[in-house]
C-alpha cells in the first residue's frame, strides 16, 4: 500500500509540475505576442502642400485629425507635422485648410512619410446682394 500511495504522489506531483509549465509557456507567449501588436503601431510623419491654379506652396497651419477623433494637430511653417500619437494600419486621417477641399488619407502599414497635396476649392463665397434699400439698424436709440 505503501508503494501504491507513493507512485501515486509522484504523478500528481509531475502532472501539476506539467501544469505549471504550460500555464508558464502559455504567459510567456501571450507576452511576445502583445509585443508585436505594440510593434504595429506607426508614427505619422508628412508635409501638406496646396495646389492653386498658379502654383503649389506649402500650408501653414493646416488641420490635420483621425477621424472620428478629436486628436489632431497641425501643420508648421514649412508645411510639415507629426501627429501625436501612434496610428494603426487602417485608420484614416483627415486634412483641411480654408479655400481648399479636404482629404482624406488611409494610413497603410508604410506610411510613416506622408506627402498630401490639396486641391483648391472651386467655391466662390457670395458678395453682398444687390439692393435699393437703405439699411437701418434695429438697436434702440439711447
Amino acid at each position: 500500500m505503501n508503494l501504491k500511495y507513493i507512485i501515486m504522489k509522484t504523478i500528481e506531483t509531475f502532472t501539476s509540475k506539467k501544469t505549471t509549465v504550460i500555464l508558464f509557456g502559455l504567459f510567456l507567449s501571450l507576452f511576445l505576442f502583445s509585443n508585436q501588436l505594440q510593434a504595429q503601431s506607426i508614427q505619422v510623419k508628412g508635409i501638406v502642400k496646396g495646389k492653386t491654379y498658379e502654383e503649389t506652396e506649402v500650408l501653414n497651419g493646416a488641420n490635420i485629425f483621425l477621424k472620428g477623433t478629436k486628436t489632431g494637430t497641425s501643420s508648421n511653417k514649412k508645411g510639415e507635422f507629426t501627429f501625436p500619437q501612434s496610428l494603426k494600419a487602417g485608420d484614416v486621417l483627415e486634412i483641411s485648410y480654408l479655400g481648399f477641399i479636404t482629404k482624406r488619407v488611409k494610413v497603410s502599414a508604410n506610411s510613416t512619410y506622408l506627402i498630401v497635396t490639396l486641391q483648391e476649392d472651386d467655391n466662390q463665397m457670395l458678395g453682398a446682394l444687390n439692393s435699393n434699400k437703405r439699411f437701418k439698424s434695429k438697436r434702440n436709440k439711447e
